[in-house]
């Protein structure tokens, strides 16, 4: 089992001190540019477990940041056969290595005794369902993002492209 989900947080969709010029409709998330979305908008609480280890607890984290981080994961897995998934607001990192047809995942903190594992396709249509929901989400709320080329960069990234 390998839930990855995230909480809505409308209080958290924009940076910090950006509040008026949103309101005044300002800000075109339609021509943001990629690296602006996955830092500044859609702060969310994110869970991410393998097995019964939480490597992300309610974890407040850049939706767009994570959805890419582990769309670059999927990649990387294939083509080198590890990944990492880390996070520039702090040092956390959680290492993924494929080990026979699994995928075994260790942390830069808090890691388990023994590091839980899952097989490669699992975590791949979990990564690829979280991307999907969402981008799903943030379109439906914010229309706008639709248009903007790094949500199709992302699906081009995760395989899930039409």
């Amino acid at each position: 089992m390998l839930p990855i989900d995230f909480t809505p947080d409308s209080a958290r969709d924009i940076p910090a001190g950006a509040e008026s010029a949103w309101q005044a409709g300002r800000i075109d998330l339609a021509t943001q540019r990629a690296t602006n979305l996955r830092y500044g908008y859609f702060d969310y609480p994110v869970d991410f477990r393998v097995s019964s280890h939480a490597f992300l607890s309610a974890s407040s984290t850049p939706l767009l940041d994570i959805m890419f981080t582990l769309a670059h994961s999927l990649r990387e897995l294939r083509s080198r056969g590890s990944a990492e998934i880390d996070f520039t607001e702090n040092s956390y990192v959680i290492r993924l290595a494929i080990d026979a047809d699994q995928v075994r995942f260790t942390s830069s903190h808090r890691a388990p005794s023994a590091p839980p594992r899952c097989p490669l396709e699992e975590y791949a249509t979990a990564a690829r369902a979280f991307i999907t929901r969402g981008t799903e989400y943030l379109v439906t709320h914010h229309p706008p993002l639709g248009d903007n080329p790094a949500l199709s960069e992302l699906r081009d990234l995760a395989g899930l492209s039409a």
